[in-house]
């Protein structure tokens, strides 16, 4: 996305003025990937055996809200992800998404794996910090 803003002279907005904006209570949507939230996709590799699938999605931020995650795939099912939360950072690579991060999300419901935008991570371990208080 960074690419095709920049193709046509548009900024992409800064962390700094997402922040700001979250702070004022505007409503804001990280885009990410996860295998858990929501439920396991598993999907066969063969031989009878299945692997978790990773689902594109975003995740609705708004001050006072519950945060949710909602997937990109063609039910568009949402889920809710209630506190206390607890986000911690995982070690390793996004396969094919050098310019996200990855972390372990805990909440009331269970533990989830996450990975978001470089760009979005300080966003996203604020609304997981603040949400819980």
């Amino acid at each position: 996305m960074d690419v095709l803003l920049r193709w046509t002279w548009i900024r992409r907005r800064s962390p700094a003025q997402d922040m700001e904006d979250f702070r004022n209570g505007q409503p804001l949507q990280v885009v990410g990937f996860t295998k858990s939230i929501g439920g396991a996709v598993m999907t066969s590799i063969g031989q009878g055996t299945k692997i978790a699938r990773t689902r594109s999605g975003f995740l609705r931020c708004a001050l006072g809200e519950t945060p949710v995650w909602t997937d990109r795939t063609g039910e568009k099912k949402s889920t809710p992800l209630r506190p206390p939360f607890a986000l911690k950072p995982v070690e390793g690579k996004v396969p094919m998404a050098p310019k996200f991060e990855r972390y372990e999300l805990s909440t009331a419901d269970g533990t989830y794996d996450l990975a978001v935008p470089k760009k979005d991570a300080d966003l996203v371990r604020y609304v997981f910090g603040q949400t819980g208080d």
